[in-house]
């Protein structure tokens, strides 16, 4: 099997990071937040994003000072053979095990909310064909599906919102909790962060023109802002009662529908969330398979496809339990694989910023 992977433009990649910053953010995560920093919670999404900014930026230098190098060949020249497949090894995990909370977190929501009697097969044979097929299509194919849908997504996300600033209905009680809370909160829900980091994998394949940049910076941007904006009207619509309404873009929408009587207009959030599902577990795939290719040079590419279904299968069987299970998954196991986003890569960054600065010096 061969996949073609051909470029992608800035307005192309721009979206895809827009829907994959929405990841693991949305449902389980603004509960979590306030149940570990109370209404101080909308705190952590802007200290994590800026952290994410840190790593957007990082990429500019480094794709700006290497416009036609994939970040594989730029790390072998200056490291060697070794440090790049322990790098891009760490990628694979790292990338398996963000698709692996995020389809627990929907799978257990979907369940709970509305498919009760329906097992997991169900659920893997919706998901996985349509991720697969995205995946093999190519990045580009992937990245033109994405912008069809683009407009769909935006209108419904901002719609999402609207409705969710007619829960507010008072102003709940600030510092309550301490600046350390906040920050071991956000420290146990870091690897809800760090999508950034499929940038660097796909480095080669991304042709960003001069003047383009703003493109790229501005939707990765506003989904911050966004994603910030969800968790604050989520926390303000339930303050008090957050913790106890675990899926926070559905909860929002459930909130009016039950005070507003406006019918099951909760159905267009659900809508959304299976979109961004679909899209977030492609991309993931994506990485996966272009970092597995990195490793195993050799190797069919159909066998980084099924290296993906078969650890995804496996993880799943042993995690996708109930929501108790998902959450201990991601705040005590997957936080220590952010050391990957957050410091591996943009230390590799700083180090080939530096040594290219030395040599144009010497030259």
């Amino acid at each position: 099997m061969t996949v073609k992977d051909k470029s992608v433009n800035a307005w192309q990649t721009g979206i895809l990071l827009f829907i994959l910053l929405f990841a693991n953010k949305i449902l389980v995560l603004p509960s979590l937040l306030y149940d570990g920093a109370k209404v101080e919670a909308f705190f952590i999404p802007i200290i994590l994003f800026s952290l994410e900014l840190g790593v957007l930026f990082l990429f500019y230098k480094v794709k700006t000072k290497f416009p036609t190098q994939s970040f594989a060949e730029i790390v072998k020249n200056h490291f060697g053979k070794v440090v790049t497949y322990v790098i891009f090894i760490l990628i694979m995990v790292f990338f398996i095990c963000k698709a692996v909370l995020l389809y627990n977190i929907t799978y257990i929501f979907f369940r709970n909310l509305i498919y009760k009697e329906a097992n997991n097969i169900l659920f893997l044979f919706c998901f996985l064909p349509v991720i697969n097929h995205l995946a093999i299509s190519g990045l580009r194919v992937m990245g033109r599906t994405a912008q069809l849908f683009f407009p769909v997504i935006v209108v419904i996300t901002l719609f999402c919102i609207v409705v969710g600033f007619f829960g507010i209905e008072s102003m709940p009680l600030f510092f309550e909790s301490s600046f350390s809370d906040v920050m071991l909160t956000a420290l146990r829900h870091i690897s809800s962060f760090g999508d950034v980091l499929v940038l660097f994998v796909f480095m080669d394949k991304i042709q960003i023109k001069k003047g383009q940049w703003k493109i790229l910076f501005s939707l990765a941007g506003s989904a911050m802002i966004v994603v910030t904006i969800i968790t604050v009207v989520f926390i303000f619509s339930y303050t008090y009662t957050s913790f106890m309404h675990p899926y926070a873009l559905f909860e929002i929408m459930s909130y009016v529908k039950e005070y507003g009587g406006l019918g099951r207009i909760d159905i267009i959030s659900m809508i959304l969330i299976i979109i961004y599902t679909y899209f977030h577990l492609a991309i993931y795939l994506k990485a996966f398979m272009a970092s597995f290719s990195v490793v195993f040079r050799k190797i069919d590419e159909i066998y980084s496809v099924l290296t993906f279904n078969f650890l995804f299968l496996i993880f799943i069987n042993f995690l996708v339990l109930n929501l108790e299970k998902a959450v201990f998954y991601g705040e005590d196991i997957l936080p220590f694989f952010s050391v990957i986003s957050f410091i591996i890569v943009p230390v590799v960054c700083l180090v080939l910023l530096c040594f290219k600065h030395r040599k144009k010096r010497g030259d």
